[in-house]
């Protein structure tokens, strides 16, 4: 089968090589169409222009306000990954169960409904931007979390009683500690929606900077070469976690052996 044919074969298995030169022969055609395929009239910015706007918010401290969309984020996934987790692994207990269905079935409720709660409750500034992430991103990981240790199969659970453990040490050996792999991947899986709320977040106290409070500024004043320019930024941002977590979630034991 020729190669041509192979890549338009649905479950045919290429080469990686093969892949990556696909993506840059798309990536290829997707910029050259986004440079001369959009009129001199239209709003839409050219990617000369995104890259120039890039390279002018680089020069007057873009780094900056990258580091501190991260702090903001980082903040927010370790607390919320803590409650998210301590929340999930007590729904293994019957009195809890209900509680954590509860909250899983909370993400389908706007949080933005209660900023001015959560404004009074932690005093605005950086303490309502962690508040505010932590709450939106834990409705999520609760979900999951639960899912997992809820899919737990029973034979995992059987063999550790058979080795007299109590039901506390199955609770870290099963749930905790076996399935670490798969809370880093729920938190890879769910850092997108991290990402959706940083604009909305960081708008509400520019003063701490971050890229949410420069798309906010620029959205104000009509600047669409730099709006996109920033939302590129972001969405590199995210594939860039999204690959550490990925790379992270392959150098665990468990991953390492199912490998070879």
């Amino acid at each position: 089968m020729s190669l041509i044919k192979r890549i338009f074969t649905p479950f045919e298995v290429v080469d990686r090589k093969v892949l990556s030169s696909i993506a840059f022969f798309q990536i290829a055609i997707l910029v050259i169409a986004w440079q001369f395929g959009i009129s001199e009239k239209s709003f839409f910015p050219k990617f000369s222009e995104v890259m120039m706007s890039l390279k002018e918010l680089w020069q007057n401290g873009l780094f900056y306000h990258i580091l501190s969309s991260l702090a903001l984020c980082g903040k927010a996934i370790v607390i919320g990954i803590i409650i998210s987790s301590l929340v999930a692994y007590s729904s293994t207990i019957p009195f809890f169960r209900p509680i954590v269905r509860f909250l899983s079935q909370l993400r389908n409720n706007p949080i933005q409904g209660f900023t001015l709660f959560l404004t009074t409750a932690t005093g605005g500034g950086r303490n309502l931007q962690v508040s505010m992430m932590v709450i939106f991103m834990s409705f999520f990981f609760i979900t999951a979390l639960a899912s997992i240790i809820n899919d737990i199969p029973e034979e995992d659970i059987n063999r550790r009683k058979a080795m007299k453990m109590n039901r506390w040490q199955i609770l870290w050996e099963v749930a905790v500690k076996d399935r670490l792999d798969f809370l880093l991947e729920v938190i890879r899986q769910n850092i997108s929606i991290m990402l959706m709320m940083l604009v909305s977040v960081e708008a509400m106290y520019k003063s701490f900077g971050g890229i949410g409070a420069l798309i906010t500024d620029s959205n104000r004043g009509l600047n669409f070469p730099k709006i996109f320019a920033l939302q590129l930024v972001i969405f590199m941002v995210g594939i860039s976690l999204d690959a550490f977590l990925k790379y992270a979630i392959h150098q665990f034991p468990v991953n390492i052996k199912r490998r070879n």
